[in-house]
């Protein structure tokens, strides 16, 4: 166990009895006591200790440390395994709503513990074996870097193709002045454009949409995604010759073996 798992684990007792002694007093859920600060969505948290970097705003990128428990069991942390690191992007990522409201309280270098209940967490459902129904969870989260919030590249062009198609998309794209100060335009965006496109049924948008962009960069998710459509399409033989190129011109196959096992399966069909 690291010694910040450990430290968590110590801390613990003292924050819920903090928390039951502050609820007995009859503070208004917007009031701070004794460090904790109860927010009148019924999450309550407090600083272990106090950073001085950038504030976290909507549209932040942020990196984390994180400890999750539950009645007293550390069910995830990315303090295991060489310390990884949490990413996710503030009022973008969804991931439950008592998280998603205490981080936007954070800045880079705070540690925060947070107590949220069933109800904003994973409520009467639970999570997986670690998880159960109507659980507390009690999150500590290490800011480690806020970046500057940025333009998602996804959220500009899928309004344009919504209402122009894709050509009108492609189109607004290359009129585009990128950069990356202002923009996210990573290969990640046009995943998410896909992923939207394939959610629509809007499957020959998607092939166009990676017809144009592998002319860019010869990317090996690329060339699956496109695959994904040609599928959707019924055609089977334009994937498989999808993938082939793919596995033939990308520059990093890291994930090669998916696209083997793709096409085998096509072929089997």
């Amino acid at each position: 166990m690291s010694k910040k798992t450990l430290t968590f684990c110590l801390i613990l007792p003292f924050l819920a009895t903090t928390v039951l002694l502050n609820s007995c007093g009859g503070e208004s859920a917007s009031e701070s006591n004794q460090d904790t600060v109860f927010l009148a969505s019924g999450v309550k948290y407090l600083y272990l200790e106090r950073g001085d970097g950038p504030k976290i705003d909507s549209l932040s990128r942020v990196s984390t440390h994180i400890n999750l428990m539950v009645a007293g069991d550390t069910v995830w942390s990315t303090y295991n395994e060489g310390e990884q690191i949490f990413e996710f992007d503030a009022k973008r990522t969804s991931l439950i709503k008592g998280f998603d409201e205490v981080v936007m309280y954070g800045r880079e270098g705070d540690r925060i513990l947070a107590i949220i209940p069933p109800e904003l967490g994973y409520g009467t459902r639970g999570a997986g074996d670690d998880i159960p129904p109507n659980a507390t969870l009690f999150f500590d989260l290490n800011m480690v870097k806020v970046g500057e919030p940025k333009i998602f590249l996804a959220d500009v062009l899928y309004p344009v193709y919504e209402e122009g198609g894709i050509e009108e998309m492609v189109s607004h794209y290359q009129g585009l002045d990128l950069d990356t100060a202002t923009y996210r335009y990573e290969i990640a965006e046009w995943y998410n454009l896909h992923r939207r496109m394939m959610r629509d049924e809007k499957f020959e948008d998607a092939v166009a949409l990676w017809d144009f962009k592998l002319t860019e960069t010869a990317d090996l998710g690329g060339f699956f995604s496109k695959a994904q459509a040609q599928e959707r399409l019924g055609q089977k033989e334009e994937a498989i010759s999808t993938l082939n190129t793919g596995l033939a011109t990308a520059s990093d196959t890291t994930n090669a073996d998916a696209l083997r096992s793709y096409i085998i399966r096509l072929q089997g069909n």
